[in-house]
């Protein structure tokens, strides 16, 4: 911080700038005790090695399978066999264990057992307490009785429970997982990962959706989600989805995807929205617009034969949907029709920020194992706008209204192979085709659970404005000026087109961080205080009712 703030401030700081799946605001119980010995129990996973992995995945890539992104440490850790547990003068308990797993770019832990009474509180943080996440309750175990922290960046990371001496009862949990990534997905790169604007993904032919390219699909583009999945087998992955609508549009937060992304029907899922670059060919973007928990609702078998069905997959998010992100998440109208039209495919490949492409060809394939089930895409190339690779599986195809027909399968497109084509299963076929007499296995139930025969339906953004089909809009983000810049005081004016009202203001570091977060009232010219944060370079994102606009301020005192 600029000024030296005390230390429970900065801790009040910390929390309330870390966002945490309950949304709650706490402070570790460690970080007010006096006194207390900070020797805690330091538990090493088995080494990883990442280049062997890296190369495993290189030879196994398809879209026919999820990226595979991190290790998961099968663990059996409880509060009797590993850490350190201190008795406070207020007669509670205090358990803490420390786990690192060398190499990893993020970690995380997943339970199995998560018993703790109300007045219970767990959290996780970093070594330097710079990342801190918390607290997790008994009411954030999920559907398939995991309960699933937020991610750390960096190798090492920090659990803590604290359990008053008035608790209803004595508290057990069970850490089944310690995660390991080691893909450099979601701004965890080492300087060798770093490969300018097209970030992680295999090729450099993609389009970042913030460039003019995705300006007119502002609404479908908030729709799309990356998804990381952990089946509990010892790996975890990802793959791309949307947001959903349903014919009473009552938002509830469906997000369509493919079936051979997922193996198992207990598996924990994360969704991270908004995960795209600040500006078109810029290196930064956000990362940390987390929901955790989710479970499938339909699918369309239970093998990942993706010949004998249409591969889609419907999850339900279970897990908080932030302040942060919440009122930009668009739930992406669709066409069952079956009729195929040229619009634009969203994406995450290889687990990179969202991208957009553009279609050459949409075609109906009438032969063949894939008859009557999947459209057949080919892109452009010439300008090349674009294709698909792993990472991008189960990812929405948009047709020329902006209404999701597909959702992507296979396919052999690829930057160094622009000529492919790739195959999305068909919206016609998801909705009842794949087994007319079980919910599980078809989208009309879910998306249209009144059976009123809607065919074609609209996006909803999440106030509920219904977004007809493609209509006029502000793209994707207004820009404003700020003076002056680079700051050199503790204040900044703020000046632009801006309609004036409350919106949310959240300013990044440069790491994609989210380091302040208020409410500010924008009119034409308004001021900003920015007095409590470093020198250096920011992002700074106004998010109104209708627009959101960004712009890059630098602060040198």
């Amino acid at each position: 911080m600029k000024k030296q703030l005390t230390l429970f401030a900065l801790f009040c700081f910390i929390a309330m700038t870390s966002f945490s799946q309950t949304e709650s605001v706490g402070i570790p119980h460690s970080f007010m005790q006096k006194g207390l010995s900070w020797s805690v129990d330091n538990i090493q996973m088995p080494s990883v090695d990442r280049n062997a992995l890296l190369a495993e995945d290189e030879k196994q890539a398809t879209k026919e399978k999820p990226l595979r992104i991190g290790v998961a440490h099968m663990t059996r850790y409880t509060f009797d066999n590993c850490g350190r547990t201190d008795i406070l003068e207020d007669g509670g308990r205090l358990w803490r264990a420390n786990f690192q797993s060398s190499g990893a770019l993020v970690m995380s832990l997943v339970f199995d057992v998560f018993n703790i009474p109300e007045e219970g509180q767990l959290y996780i943080y970093s070594p330097n307490h710079d990342q801190v996440f918390g607290p997790y309750t008994n009411s954030d175990i999920q559907e398939t009785g995991f309960m699933v922290t937020d991610d750390i960046y960096g190798d090492e990371l920090t659990v803590e429970y604290y359990e008053p001496a008035n608790a209803s009862f004595r508290g057990e949990v069970r850490i089944s997982e310690v995660t390991h990534t080691y893909r450099p997905i979601f701004a965890a790169r080492s300087t060798e990962d770093v490969k300018g604007y097209w970030g992680n993904a295999d090729g450099s032919c993609h389009i970042n959706v913030a460039c003019p390219d995705g300006d007119p699909w502002h609404y479908p583009i908030n729709s799309v989600v990356c998804i990381v999945i952990d089946p509990h087998d010892g790996y975890q992955y990802i793959c791309s989805g949307a947001m959903v609508n349903n014919v009473r549009m009552d938002k509830t937060p469906y997000v369509l995807s493919a079936n051979h992304c997922v193996e198992t029907a207990d598996q924990s899922h994360k969704f991270v929205f908004n995960y795209q670059t600040n500006s078109c060919q810029g290196t930064v973007g956000l990362y940390n617009r987390v929901s955790n928990g989710g479970v499938i609702r339909a699918r369309s078998n239970t093998s990942n034969n993706t010949t004998s069905s249409s591969d889609f997959l419907l999850l339900e998010i279970t897990g908080n949907l932030g302040p942060a992100f919440r009122d930009s998440i668009f739930f992406a109208g669709w066409d069952r029709s079956g009729a195929a039209s040229i619009g634009a495919g969203i994406h995450h490949p290889g687990g990179d920020f969202k991208k957009i492409s553009f279609p050459k060809s949409v075609t109906n394939i009438t032969s063949g194992q894939y008859a009557n089930k999947y459209f057949s895409v080919s892109w452009q190339t010439n300008p090349n706008k674009g294709v698909t690779e792993q990472g991008s599986s189960g990812s929405p195809l948009f047709n020329a209204s902006q209404r999701i027909i597909g959702t992507l399968t296979s396919g052999s497109s690829a930057c160094d192979y622009i000529y492919g084509t790739d195959n999305y299963g068909k919206m016609s076929y998801h909705w009842l085709n794949n087994g007319t007499n079980n919910n599980a296995l078809k989208l009309q139930p879910w998306l249209d659970p009144d059976n009123t025969g809607t065919v074609v339906l609209d996006g909803m953004k999440y106030d509920g404005t219904v977004v007809v089909g493609i209509q006029d809009h502000d793209p994707v983000s207004g820009t404003f000026d700020i003076y002056p810049n680079p700051a050199t005081a503790g204040t900044v004016t703020i000046q632009g087109e801006f309609i004036p009202e409350t919106a949310i203001c959240n300013i990044y570091n440069a790491m994609g961080q989210i380091v302040k977060h208020l409410e500010v009232y924008t009119d034409v010219t308004f001021s900003l205080n920015v007095s409590d944060l470093d020198n250096g370079v920011y992002f700074i994102d106004l998010i109104g009712s209708e627009r959101n606009y960004k712009s890059k301020l630098v602060i040198t005192r």
